[in-house]
Order: structure tokens, then sequence, then C-alpha cells
């Protein structure tokens, strides 16, 4: 794989609306994400790809709320640019995988899609033949992800956020570099501060839903909810929460796998977790900058720019 077509992959992967991708070094020679998806048999892929899965439930999960919907007033309108990013840690880098019968030992430790070189074992009985997984094809430390947002407010204390961000939008990217991209997301908030109107803080419930497809092949959804809690100070708001993440990636293509050939379904469940989340916002006006970080089994960040009335 070219050092252009490594990027192409990124990029796309990463809610090309942004192309936040820019800095992530390109691992060695593959041939794209289908390409080496479809070396794979069903059971020998999960390893590989399921780090994949796990940051981008992650990423997707952030960007909804940066702040507690006001509890009365009238509509709001914004227009958002939000990016996310999860740091890519030694345990998304690397699983252990079973070896083809006849190589020892049983099973190998090796790269999945954000390590290295993969490492190889030796048929035990015949001298200099070797089998070996595919080699990372991301080569950094983080995976960003990116789109832009609508959103609504002011409708009975609830905001309602819709993002959507697609390749066919980044100019740059001739089409046959790679297979189309479409993300789809939906989220919503709805202040309780309408109803307990003593609490000191400016507190919510809310939710979201995430659709990412990926040519043929890949289809991720994933879902969030949880509790929200926020309070000004000026110019200056803080937040913090708590969410249940979880979501699935299903994988449909035909495998070129000598040992285990054919069509292939199957799902990649990333299991629901909770995060802690911590943020803050900078109003100026119809202008918003706003940032976030969620802590759990993956920890991500985000940061965007609001601007609307």
């Amino acid at each position: 794989m070219t050092s252009r077509d490594a990027r192409h992959v990124v990029t796309s992967i990463g809610a090309v609306a942004i192309a936040l991708a820019i800095g992530v070094t390109p691992a060695r020679g593959q041939s794209g994400l289908e390409g080496v998806i479809e070396q794979y048999g069903a059971t020998s892929i999960k390893g590989y790809i399921q780090p994949l899965a796990d940051v981008l439930v992650a990423n997707l999960s952030l960007g909804y709320l940066n702040s507690a919907p006001p509890k009365k007033g009238g509509i709001s309108f914004s227009i958002e640019a939000v990016a996310m990013t999860a740091a890519l840690d030694e345990s998304l880098r690397q699983y252990t995988a079973n070896t083809p019968a006849g190589f020892q030992p049983a099973t190998f430790t090796t790269s999945t899609i954000f390590g290295g070189t993969a490492s190889a074992v030796t048929h035990s009985s015949i001298p200099g033949l070797s089998y070996r997984g595919s080699d990372g094809l991301v080569d950094a430390e983080y995976f960003p992800t990116a789109a832009p947002q609508l959103r609504l407010g002011g409708i009975l204390g609830t905001e309602v956020v819709v993002r959507y961000a697609s390749s066919t939008m980044v100019p740059f990217i001739e089409e046959e570099d790679f297979p189309d991209l479409t993300l789809m997301g939906f989220g919503l908030q709805h202040s309780l501060n309408r109803y307990f109107t003593t609490l000191p803080l400016e507190v919510s419930i809310g939710g979201s839903y995430n659709s990412l497809k990926f040519g043929d092949i890949v289809d991720l959804s994933s879902t969030s909810f949880g509790v929200n809690a926020g309070k000004s100070f000026g110019i200056i708001g803080l937040s913090a929460g708590i969410a249940s993440e979880g979501g699935t990636m299903n994988l449909a293509y035909t495998s070129t796998d000598p040992t285990a050939p054919g069509a292939v379904n199957i799902d990649l469940d990333v299991s629901r977790s909770i995060r802690f989340r911590a943020g803050g916002a900078l109003n100026l006006g119809p202008l918003k900058l706003f940032g976030d970080a969620a802590f759990g089994n993956v920890t991500s960040y985000a940061g965007g720019i609001r601007f609307g009335f």
C-alpha cells in the first residue's frame, strides 16, 4: 500500500467530512481495509478488526452533549463541526490469534489493525514454511473521526442534534480509491431543571445513535445514553457526566483465506460499558468553542466549534 492509499483508508474510516487523518502515519504493505478483511475467515477476523469497532463507538458517542439544554426560553439553532479522537494504547494494538494446523505454537500474539508488523510462526514439520497475519493499517497514537452537525433546542427543554458525513463531501478524495463511506447520527438531550427548579446545577438526560457504513463490507451502529450536569460561570461553562455506550460492527464479505474460504457475515460486539466524561465550553455570543474527554475502556477526546443563535 502506498502512503497515499493508506491515508485514504484512515481518512475515510475517520468520518471524512473534516479529514482529521492528517498526520496519521500509514503502516506497511497492505492493499486497503476491505482487501485486508477479505484475507481473514469468520473466526480469525475478530481479533484483528475488533479494536476498530471499539474506538469508533467511543469516538462517535462524543460531541452530542457539550452543555445542558436551557429549561426555558426560545428556540435555538446552531451549526457545528466536531472532531473526536481515541487514544490507541497497547491493548488495541495486539491480540492473541490461533495458528493453522501444523504450525507452532498453537496461539501467538500479533498485530491488530492498529499494530505494526505482524508476527510469524513456523511450521512444525516443514522447514522454512511460516505463517503470519496482516500488518497493521494504522500506525498512530490517536485515531480521529469528525463530522458536521446541526443542533435545534428550546423545545420543551429538549435539544435535538443531527450529524452527517460522507466521503463524497471531501473533494480531494477520489471515488475509485476506496468505497463510499456514510456516517449518520442522532442525539437527544432533555433538561430536568424544568421539573426540579431548585437544582444547583443544570442536569439533563440524553442519548445518541450512530450509523457508519463503509463500502459493502463494514456496517457499524452504536448507542449511548446517560446523565449530564453542568454550570455556567459567565462565558465559561463546565460539565460532566456518565454514559453507557455499546454497539455492533457487522462484516459481510467473501473470504479468500485458503483455510476458511467462502461467505462471511458476522457481528463484532462492542460490549456496553460505562464511561465518565468531563468538558468545558467558551461562550462568545453566537460563537461557542467546546471540548470533552471521556474515560473508560477507551479514552477519547472531542472538540468543536458551534455557531448559532
